[in-house]
């Protein structure tokens, strides 16, 4: 079965990942004195471990966004690429914003190019991948189409970032 799996990173944002090691591994140093403690190994592995991402499977011709809890149990449904028309590349900003308990506000943005697959009338959008580069994006872009789109009338639209 030829299948690909894309990875998109973390569910949650880098501060309530590192929250979630901490109490993963308070959990686990705590264990030695209280069983009782355990308790927070439970939503640390949770938050520590979830990621989302995107697999298709291109002999069945479908494609499936998914969530990955704990680092095991993927969640998700499969979607037919024949719903599918074209691809778009967009760049994309996602900010997570902390507070220290001095009331500062820390903003951290993080900037990506994302390569969506995208029905006729644009109202369902799939994130195939992340990228770091316009040129990453836009090769990957063509592989897929190939791929995807082979016998298919396809209407590909142009890169827009």
């Amino acid at each position: 079965m030829s299948v690909r799996n894309y990875n998109h990173g973390k569910f949650f944002s880098p501060v309530q990942v590192y929250m979630g090691y901490v109490f993963l591994a308070a959990g686990i140093f705590c264990a030695y004195y209280s069983l009782s403690i355990l308790i927070l190994i439970i939503p640390g592995a949770f938050i520590a471990f979830t990621t989302n991402g995107t697999i298709i499977d291109i002999e069945n011709k479908r494609i499936k966004t998914y969530t990955m809890h704990f680092g095991f149990f993927r969640t998700g449904d499969w979607i037919a690429l024949s719903k599918f028309t074209r691809f778009n590349i967009q760049r994309a900003t996602r900010r997570y914003t902390t507070y220290s308990r001095g009331s500062v506000r820390l903003d951290t943005n993080l900037t990506d190019i994302n390569l969506l697959l995208i029905n006729r009338n644009g109202s369902k959008k799939v994130i195939i991948n992340r990228y770091s580069s316009f040129e990453e994006a836009q090769k990957e872009k063509e592989d897929l189409t190939t791929i995807i789109f082979s016998g298919q009338q396809n209407d590909n639209s142009d890169s827009v970032i």
